[in-house]
């Protein structure tokens, strides 16, 4: 990430508000880049007067929600046809998978909420709300609670600590990793209980 980061800024230099409108779209759509540590340096460089951050929080909230809510929807009219045909079909009408798509549907506010954090995590629960057909109602609200949580937790982070911001994105980075690595093994583990009774 940091040798896409090093790509990116030349970038960000030259384009400005541009680039960072482009990277919050792609990064929420489909691209995996790291738009937390893009958002992180321009705040960084806004702190210096080289941009004004509330352009840069307005444009990144944006083209995170543009980027996500387009992701949804092509996830819900494609997503479940392209994925059956390069091979997913018996995943996808697998009870365990099943399983987890009824829970999540039922409750997906704190799982689209927290996933906006990690740009990974954000692309896989966008194709899985989108597949699964959540609400859009309650995808929306958590969807874009959430980009507005992130955009500003990073810009803050870029615009007040402007000369520690690299190490603590890299231990942001370790702790959002640990909590969605936790967060599929529950939903793995939960859903493997709920089978188990529901057999019973």
């Amino acid at each position: 990430m940091n040798s896409i980061l090093q790509n990116l800024i030349p970038y960000l230099i030259l384009y400005k508000y541009v680039t960072i409108f482009i990277i919050a779209f792609a990064a929420a759509l489909v691209v995996p880049i790291p738009s937390g540590s893009i958002l992180m340096t321009a705040s960084a460089f806004a702190s210096i007067g080289y941009f004004n951050i509330y352009w840069v929080i307005i444009l990144s909230i944006i083209g995170n929600i543009l980027g996500d809510n387009i992701g949804y929807w092509i996830a819900r009219r494609y997503g479940r046809e392209v994925l059956s045909r390069i091979g997913f079909r018996k995943l996808l009408e697998s009870s365990k998978f099943k399983s987890i798509e009824g829970k999540f549907n039922r409750h997906p506010g704190f799982i689209v909420f927290a996933t906006r954090f990690e740009v990974i995590s954000t692309l896989s629960v966008n194709l899985l709300s989108g597949i699964s057909k959540t609400s859009y109602k309650k995808y929306f609200t958590y969807e874009s609670l959430g980009s507005v949580a992130q955009v500003c937790m990073y810009s803050l982070i870029g615009y007040f600590f402007t000369d520690n911001w690299t190490a603590i994105n890299s231990t942001i980075g370790r702790i959002i990793l640990v909590l969605v690595v936790a967060l599929v093994l529950f939903l793995i583990f939960f859903g493997k209980k709920t089978i188990m009774r529901r057999v019973k």
